[in-house]
């Protein structure tokens, strides 16, 4: 039996890859297609951009809904919400691809919960109900390393296609591949850990335990530290996710190198995830995201660099590095800070304030292009900002620190999840 349950996570494990990668078309169709887009409806970079930074807030503000959701009902059972909710949506904009609105609401809306619903809040709370806390970080880099090689595979595969296949169409095989094999996988995913007596969903906190947990990650200086951040993760990620390919293209980049450089990206951020989850049981975490947010700065100023090869294969190197790091050590944080029945809607808070960075950065993106015809202003300031979370994290975070709740006993919110494997649905 318990060699039956191991397997049953294992394959947990390889599911949550898989949703992890095929997640990324929801973001990598829509970074590929983003000037022909603004140029189909007509409203230049800045009208259009509107789409993406609705998006990228929704995205945030789901999040805890997210949040709420996997630890009620499951990770599994989340993950099926949002990927139906991203087929639907994604066929919406193809249906009525004449009107920007409704493009923004399905693609900013239903597209944002979607990609929500189906990484890494759901994930974060999947692995941590899944695996002993020293095994904790290198499950979740591999979980999240979904990602790295979505960025590996699709991401040349979009660039290539995108001159022969209308939007359209790409939006509409998206559309499908989400609300068809992605929702019937977790759908059996959840199915099977329940028929094997491993789905138990967190017990729901009542009032005033909420109104406790509030109490306590407001008045605690790591959550803020934690936000700042993350905010800086999540307006490069995006700059990457929105304004990358377009930045190039308008350097005059050959699409060759910028599909060599996304692959390189996401091989160095395959690399990274896994990395991490190794490092992070022999450093100081707090002194390793530090690190990782300074890599994200020195990658961001490589894009004012001169040559050409700098901006690409250079900034592809350094910014891959980085990317998966900076998530996964988060999450460690925020699911040691936190107790076993409010940890996902902690992290969705964070991760909502990863979406606010996410959302400013794609729409002073566009702002700066129409205002200035670049976006060298944008790098500048995220060099500045991922800088800052770098310097905050490496002096205002202390490893195996817990927050405190005057008046009210903490045990219950701190008390480890992990000591043992369970499941999750």
């Amino acid at each position: 039996m318990k060699n039956e349950k191991r397997y049953l996570i294992h394959r947990l494990v390889a599911l949550g890859f898989m949703v992890m990668f095929l997640a990324t078309t929801v973001k990598g169709v829509y970074q590929v297609y983003f000037a022909e887009l603004a140029a189909h409806f007509g409203q230049g970079r800045t009208g259009f951009a509107w789409s993406g930074s609705v998006f990228m807030l929704v995205t945030g503000l789901v999040s805890p809904l997210v949040g709420a959701l996997s630890d009620r009902v499951g990770p599994l059972r989340t993950v099926v919400l949002g990927a139906v909710a991203g087929g639907v949506s994604l066929w919406g904009a193809t249906v009525f691809s004449g009107s920007l609105w409704v493009f923004v609401a399905a693609y900013g809306l239903g597209g944002a919960f979607a990609l929500a619903a189906m990484t890494y809040v759901p994930m974060g709370v999947l692995v941590d109900r899944l695996f002993q806390q020293r095994n904790k970080g290198f499950a979740l880099a591999l979980v999240s390393n979904g990602t790295a090689i979505g960025f590996i595979v699709l991401s040349p595969l979009w660039i290539a296609l995108q001159p022969r296949l209308p939007w359209t169409q790409a939006f509409a095989a998206v559309g499908l591949l989400l609300a068809g094999p992605v929702a019937l996988a977790a759908a059996w995913g959840a199915r099977a850990l329940r028929r094997a007596g491993l789905a138990q969903p967190a017990a729901e906190p009542g009032p005033a335990v909420a109104v406790a947990v509030w109490r306590q990650v407001r008045s605690d200086p790591g959550f803020y530290v934690l936000a700042l951040g993350f905010m800086g993760c999540g307006a490069t990620m995006a700059f990457v996710d929105v304004h990358l390919v377009a930045f190039w293209q308008d350097a005059g980049a050959p699409r060759e190198r910028m599909g060599l450089s996304l692959s390189l990206l996401g091989v160095l951020e395959l690399v990274s995830g896994l990395a991490t989850g190794w490092l992070a049981m022999r450093w100081r975490k707090h002194a390793l995201l530090a690190v990782f947010y300074a890599l994200r700065s020195l990658a961001m100023a490589l894009l004012l660099a001169g040559g050409p090869d700098v901006q690409t294969l250079g900034f592809a190197a350094v910014f891959g590095a980085s990317y998966l790091g900076t998530v996964v050590l988060t999450s460690m944080y925020c699911f040691e800070r936190y107790g076993a029945a409010i940890k996902g809607r902690v992290f969705g808070l964070l991760f909502l304030m990863h979406q606010c960075g996410a959302f400013a950065a794609v729409q002073l993106g566009a702002w700066s292009f129409d205002l200035t015809g670049s976006g060298r202003s944008l790098a500048v300031a995220l060099a500045a900002l991922t800088a800052l979370g770098g310097a905050a994290s490496f002096f205002g975070l202390r490893d195996g620190e817990r927050p405190s709740t005057p008046g009210a006993d903490p045990a219950p919110a701190l008390a480890p999840a992990a000591g043992r494997a369970t499941g999750a649905s």
